[in-house]
């Protein structure tokens, strides 16, 4: 799950959905701020991007690195938004399957 919520409110979030199965799963790796993601080096981003389980206060750059970098590994990425803050993450998916 990635979010522009704060760390609390998309913990609370996550718990709630079964993201995560509980508070105590939500440190680092798992929970990370999308500011700390986007101060990794390409290296540490693409170590770090399939342990993540939820990313808060992500800007739409942070989403477009952890799409880059999931996909890079291999991994088959979906992305849904409701604003133009979506629109580079879900460009990159599209470009990827001619949707």
């Amino acid at each position: 799950m990635v979010t522009g919520d704060n760390l609390q409110t998309a913990k609370a979030i996550a718990v709630e959905c079964g993201i995560l199965g509980s508070n105590g799963d939500a440190t680092e790796p798992n929970l990370i701020e999308g500011k700390a993601f986007r101060a990794m080096s390409e290296t540490q981003r693409l170590e770090l991007a399939d342990k993540i389980s939820v990313m808060g206060r992500s800007s739409p750059n942070d989403k477009l690195l952890l799409v880059q970098a999931l996909r890079k590994k291999g991994h088959v990425v979906a992305v849904t938004g409701d604003g133009t803050n979506d629109a580079p993450a879900l460009h990159e998916v599209c470009s990827f399957t001619n949707c």
